[in-house]
């Protein structure tokens, strides 16, 4: 899927990536020149920056590409990486520009061209229940299926309409199930920062949601 790497042959050399290196050991040594150690890190984590992507752009074309973009930059960037950081949390603040990056390019071709985003179903008004509605992923009647759907849309509008740093600790905290002090790593933030401003994005996020309810639904407002 993602992967600056070569295929050609696969013998074994000195040193070789294997599951059990950390992902510092792996980052040291992809700085040092050797390829098949970030390979490795590709290969740790791409599926869950796929996943991740997928659900902020909704698009699996968008998502490949991005999470291309995400580990090639990742990858040049990797004299940067700060030794004691987490690399996943570094990654994610790469993947999560790119995404915002697309998305922004995204709404603004959207208004030029005047296209219309319809809501949905507005059980998901309440953003505190953000995570829950987003993460279920049982079997349902297609009705229910299409309602949820279409909340998910209307959730991946409201994102993009707040503000970049609402959208980026939503995501972090919702989505990806970080905690704060994970968060606060990513971010580079205080963990009293950390909840103050989750707790304001989610204020945020309820509004633009209840101001994207279709004519004649209401939504519940977080306490």
């Amino acid at each position: 899927m993602v992967q600056p790497q070569s295929k050609g042959h696969a013998e074994p050399q000195a040193g070789a990536a294997t599951g059990a290196d950390s992902d510092a050991d792996l980052v040291d040594r992809a700085v040092a020149g050797q390829r098949e150690a970030y390979e490795a890190l590709v290969a740790r984590y791409q599926d869950r920056v796929f996943t991740l992507l997928l659900r902020q752009s909704g698009s699996r074309e968008d998502a490949e590409d991005l999470a291309q973009e995400t580990f090639l930059k990742a990858y040049r960037a990797l004299g940067s990486f700060r030794k004691g950081a987490q690399f996943y949390t570094w990654l994610f603040r790469i993947a999560v520009n790119a995404a915002f990056s697309r998305g922004r390019q995204t709404a603004r071709r959207a208004a030029r061209e005047g296209v219309s985003l319809d809501g949905g179903h507005t059980e998901a008004d309440e953003a505190g229940a953000l995570g829950r509605q987003l993460e279920q992923t049982s079997a349902r009647a297609p009705e229910e299926e299409l309602e949820r759907e279409e909340v998910r849309r209307r959730v991946r509008e409201g994102l993009a309409q707040i503000k970049e740093e609402y959208r980026a600790i939503l995501l972090l905290r919702e989505m990806e199930g970080m905690d704060y002090d994970a968060i606060g790593e990513a971010l580079e933030l205080s963990r009293a920062a950390v909840k103050s401003r989750l707790h304001r994005a989610r204020l945020e996020l309820a509004r633009v949601l209840k101001d994207l309810a279709p004519d004649g639904a209401s939504g519940t407002d977080e306490t």
